[in-house]
């Protein structure tokens, strides 16, 4: 009789695990389709740059009968939109966007930070301006909202200067590119590669003092967590699998990088040493991205108040 009873509640056990395994495979996200996306272009998507090159997130997706779809936004506010329509369910960028969709009240997460970097200030290599205080009455283009004007407003006051010393214009990447190059700008506040590119092609130099920190994150929007948590967790999880591969394979990985960006193997390889492909994301990240939230809605960019530590998801 023991050993039947033994033997029932072995089958037993059996069929939970079983059905609990079943059900994990068959878990999918709604109509089949895991949507990722990434904000203009940028050296720190490396670790999401590695696994889409890798076909990484393309076999996973195949595990829980899934396709992927990719999306660059070329606008910040394009990302929460998306977001709130449920036409994405996780994004690459700087941590602006997560902020400003928080405050707009749509239900994201940060769930890792990808790579951590500095952000420049950029001049014209035949520029004058050879200190941060030389920016006094200059034209300075940077991206509203974003983690670069959060920088360059830090910058500014470690040197005894504020907005009002400058003229600030709001201009995307692509924009201030031509901008630059064209001389209608005297300085441009932005992210590697544009830095890099503008360094390595003999038009543009870095202002030594200009540097500021800056989190790319994986920002993931609720409802799909909630609704594909082993999903959720296995899509991290690739990304840490980039960003250990990239630290013991350099230069493949700077390779994979210029490849997906479409830019010289010299660009990646300058902006290489500004990047941290092992970053944290603890108390002192979190301090920075309550920083950077104040800091918008110091400048009216948003409404509501964000509290970062809840905007950081925390196991």
């Amino acid at each position: 009789m023991t050993k039947k009873i033994s033997f029932i509640i072995i089958a037993i056990v059996a069929v939970i695990v079983a059905g609990y395994f079943l059900t994990q495979k068959q878990q999918t996200p709604s109509g089949g389709i895991i949507r990722i996306g990434s904000f203009s272009r940028a050296v720190d998507y490396a670790p999401f740059l590695v696994a889409r090159n890798k076909g990484w997130l393309e076999e996973l997706a195949k595990r829980y009968n899934s396709t992927v779809e990719y999306t660059e936004f070329q606008s910040l506010p394009s990302i929460n939109e998306s977001f709130a329509a449920d036409r994405s369910d996780m994004n690459f960028s700087a941590e602006a966007p997560a902020i400003v969709g928080r405050a707009a009240g749509i239900d994201i997460k940060i769930r890792a930070a990808g790579v951590s970097l500095i952000q420049e200030i950029l001049v014209p290599q035949n520029s004058t301006v050879k200190t941060i205080q030389d920016l006094r009455g200059k034209k300075i283009a940077v991206l509203a909202g974003s983690s670069s004007h959060y920088g360059v407003g830090k910058i500014l006051e470690k040197n005894g200067l504020t907005f009002n010393d400058v003229q600030i214009l709001d201009m995307a990447p692509p924009d201030a590119k031509a901008a630059f190059e064209s001389g209608q700008i005297d300085a441009w506040a932005v992210w590697p590669p544009f830095v890099e590119q503008e360094e390595v092609a003999g038009k543009g130099r870095v202002i030594s003092g200009g540097d500021v920190f800056i989190q790319s994150i994986v920002v993931v929007r609720e409802k799909f967590a909630k609704e594909n948590p082993q999903l959720t967790e296995d899509l991290l999880s690739v990304i840490k699998r980039a960003q250990d591969w990239i630290i013991e394979n350099e230069k493949e990985a700077q390779a994979i990088v210029a490849k997906e960006l479409d830019l010289p193997l010299a660009v990646i390889e300058k902006a290489w040493p500004r990047h941290n492909f092992h970053p944290p994301l603890g108390q002192k990240e979190i301090v920075d991205i309550q920083a950077k939230a104040d800091f918008l809605q110091g400048l009216g960019l948003i409404k509501n108040k964000v509290n970062a530590s809840e905007l950081v998801y925390v196991q």
